[in-house]
């Protein structure tokens, strides 16, 4: 089996999307993370920071900075499994969508039949 052949800048798209997620992780439950964490974890993903970087600028190394952000991001993975507000809002989009198209449709239906009229 083949994996990771699809690149960005040398990221596997595949960690790119686990990045993606796990920021929108972040972004949905970050307010439930320690004060620590989420400084740690909201310059891991949004900044863009290296571990070596953070810990740096924490005074720390990297071996703890890379402990707080497993545990933080299982943390955010937990808040999801047990709340599911992201697979909820995914479903809701999606429903939406299709109400757009349906919507869309009718109104395509009614023009034609308003033409003939």
């Amino acid at each position: 089996m083949i994996l990771n052949l699809v690149s960005c800048q040398g990221m596997a798209l595949d960690t790119l999307q686990a990045r993606g997620r796990t920021l929108a992780l972040f972004e949905r439950y970050g307010a439930l993370l320690t004060d620590h964490q989420r400084e740690v974890v909201d310059l891991y993903l949004r900044s863009d920071w290296s571990l070596a970087e953070i810990a740096a600028h924490q005074g720390t190394s990297r071996a703890a900075v890379h402990d707080i952000v497993r545990r933080s991001t299982r943390a955010l993975q937990d808040y999801e499994k047990r709340l599911g507000l992201l697979a909820e809002a995914a479903r809701r989009r999606r429903a939406l969508e299709a109400m757009e198209r349906d919507l869309n449709g009718l109104k395509r239906r009614v023009a034609r039949l308003e033409g003939t009229a």
